[in-house]
């Protein structure tokens, strides 16, 4: 039985590899892509290692992004891999306490393009895939075990278009996984270490670039943002490029401050943040909330350091209602989006005591 199992599974992984074709990246691929990657636009290597799974997950589980790998392996018998450095390790608590286990439910079949339908989809990568600009060159690749939002565009047949930091780029469709469940506001994180400024703790200037660029259109950068901040005093709590931070009341002033009175932002926080955030995404809204975070996930833990994420979709599995979001520290790799579920969110938003909790969401001013 267990040969005819290992049988069967060898089959399916070569029919989606076969499927994949071309699109799935080389090592040599990989190696050659390196000089034609701009620094501030698609670092998408240099944090590969230091990447979380998607999930919210014990240390001794194994992660969703650890399932797609062994259950989906890529074709190269080679990856190529970083070191972290030090000084970019996720904050870290010294209290231990297990967290929600997150599910590792993902559809199994490349996703079949519906070429009347271009609303906003999830899409999962489970090899590392090559990432093409609009112009369909290859400019890098996306790692295995990634979330990403994005929709079809008729005009890129063979292709889906997905979010990336400040753009849109291609993938070819063969190599996506669509969650079929999920919905989602197109929406992708922006690495608050990247660019020209290492944020090193600058996710709440980040966390709203990335909100006010996909909520209103807007074309703000978080270098732009955090020097504005620290110019104008608003970052409370110290350097944003080392050990400070900004609260939740200054990073709503920051907003409307930097857009000149064009923006206004408010704080929707109550006693449901569960319900607030599944009817702020039902409405069209994303929203930035602060957390307990550690170790590159949101965490049910009191007294872990607060940290701010971008809510912009959910999905049901298994009964369990799970949220979307753009996370600003783990933000290159190919690792766009993580799940957590709402228990988790709802518990951990509750543990953030030293300091406001929030809900932030934007309007443009008429």
């Amino acid at each position: 039985m267990k040969k005819k199992i290992a049988a069967m599974l060898s089959i399916c992984i070569a029919l989606c590899m076969a499927s994949c074709g071309s699109e799935v990246a080389s090592s040599a691929d990989k190696k050659a892509q390196t000089t034609a990657v701009s620094k501030t636009e698609i670092s998408i290597k240099g944090q590969a290692a230091m990447q979380s799974a998607p999930n919210s997950v014990t240390a001794t589980k194994k992660s969703e992004t650890e399932t797609a790998q062994q259950t989906q392996a890529a074709p190269e018998t080679t990856q190529e891999t970083t070191t972290t450095k030090p000084s970019e390790t996720a904050p870290q608590s010294n209290t231990t306490t297990a967290v929600t286990t997150e599910p590792t439910q993902t559809t199994t079949a490349p996703v079949t393009i519906d070429k009347s339908d271009t609303s906003s989809k999830l899409y999962f990568f489970p090899y590392t895939t090559n990432l093409r600009d609009m112009e369909k060159n290859k400019v890098g690749t996306i790692e295995a075990g990634s979330f990403y939002s994005g929709h079809y565009n008729p005009s890129y047949d063979g292709y889906v278009v997905i979010n990336y930091r400040y753009r849109e780029y291609l993938i070819a469709n063969s190599c996506v996984i669509e969650q079929t469940g999920a919905k989602i506001l197109e929406t992708a994180a922006i690495g608050q270490m990247g660019g020209d400024i290492y944020g090193k703790k600058a996710c709440g200037p980040t966390s709203a670039t990335i909100l006010v660029n996909y909520q209103l259109g807007m074309k703000w950068t978080k270098d732009e943002l955090i020097r504005f901040c620290e110019q104008s005093g608003l970052n409370d709590q110290g350097s944003l490029t080392s050990g400070g931070g900004i609260t939740a009341p200054n990073l709503m002033k920051l907003i409307e401050s930097y857009s000149g009175g064009t923006v206004s932002a408010s704080n929707l926080y109550g006693a449901d943040p569960t319900s607030t955030l599944k009817g702020l995404i039902d409405n069209g809204e994303r929203s930035i909330v602060v957390a307990s975070y550690r170790s590159g996930s949101i965490v049910a833990q009191p007294d872990s350091p607060a940290h701010f994420v971008v809510i912009c979709g959910y999905e049901y599995i298994g009964g369990e209602l799970y949220f979307y979001y753009a996370d600003p520290y783990f933000a290159g790799g190919g690792k766009s989006l993580m799940r957590v579920s709402a228990q988790t969110l709802a518990a951990s938003m509750n543990y953030v005591t030293k300091e406001p909790r929030c809900i932030i969401t934007v309007t443009k001013n008429a």
